[in-house]
């Protein structure tokens, strides 16, 4: 199966982003791109089934499900199928206005090759990109912009920078505490404790969690305690500051206020008077 939709430019609309090409490639007989120069957009290809190979600063990677590979413009491409287990893999070319900016300022300025720690999310972007091209053609370009724009992030979110020895069961763990420690974030937190329910070091827990989600294991646990205060300040005009601290996990209403104030730029009462009025 071969799904490829090309597209014109919209320089018009000064869109963030927008697909030059868009597509998907089932079990190809022959997927083979050698490219010196590469292309003058950006790139980006994500393994979904099967396996392949990238060639990259003289270095052959085995590519398989949940790899993403991106190229920047003018930058050398070098990839292929395997014969034995041929690939299923989605890709697109894409530019726009300031991207190049937005890309290098989130860390994606050169070709690169990761690993998504979990794959549902950015296919079904992709999947509603290329429905949505398939059904309307170009007509709305700004859906096809949105949706171009819903992948590239949903890529940089859940993006793993990629190793040959990926630990992809240690992963897991991180992944599948998430909600665990979500649903406690109230409690106090007892780093080694998370860490042995991984069975991992603590130590290493800590890199491996900031490597998966980006931020601390602390830090994941002030923004569920902060997303909780908000839930409490907006479902209950009537309940105490200092009640919805201690609900939240903060016994100490200074220390509370000083973390509100620190992740919302206001007070939780303030935060409370603005939502209501």
């Amino acid at each position: 199966m071969y799904r490829l939709y090309m597209l014109p430019a919209f320089e018009e609309y000064n869109f963030l982003c927008f697909p030059h090409s868009v597509g998907k490639n089932t079990k190809p007989i022959d997927h083979n791109v050698n490219r010196e120069s590469g292309v003058r957009d950006f790139s980006l290809h994500f393994v979904v089934g099967g396996k392949g190979y990238l060639e990259l600063n003289g270095t052959v990677y085995d590519l398989k499900q949940g790899d993403v590979f991106l190229h920047t413009p003018f930058q050398k491409m070098r990839y292929y199928t395997s014969e034995d287990d041929r690939w299923e893999i989605y890709w697109i070319q894409f530019n726009g206005s300031a991207l190049a900016n937005f890309m290098l300022e989130r860390g994606f300025h050169e070709t690169s090759l990761w690993y998504m720690k979990e794959n549902g999310p950015l296919e079904q972007a992709w999947l509603e990109l290329l429905d949505e091209v398939e059904v309307n053609n170009f007509l709305r370009p700004a859906k096809i912009s949105a949706l171009t724009y819903a992948v590239i992030v949903e890529f940089m979110c859940n993006a793993i920078p990629f190793s040959n020895n990926r630990g992809t069961h240690n992963i897991d763990r991180i992944i599948q505490l998430l909600p665990m420690m979500h649903e406690n974030a109230h409690l106090p937190f007892n780093l080694e404790e998370w860490a042995n329910k991984a069975n991992l070091t603590p130590n290493y827990f800590c890199s491996l969690f900031k490597k998966v989600t980006k931020m601390t294991p602390l830090t994941y646990i002030t923004k569920c305690r902060i997303q909780k205060s908000k839930q409490l300040l907006l479902g209950d005009p009537g309940i105490q500051i200092k009640e919805i601290a201690i609900n939240s996990g903060y016994p100490s209403v200074s220390y509370f206020n000083k973390i509100f104030m620190e992740m919302e730029g206001m007070t939780p009462g303030e935060f409370r008077s603005i939502h209501y009025k």
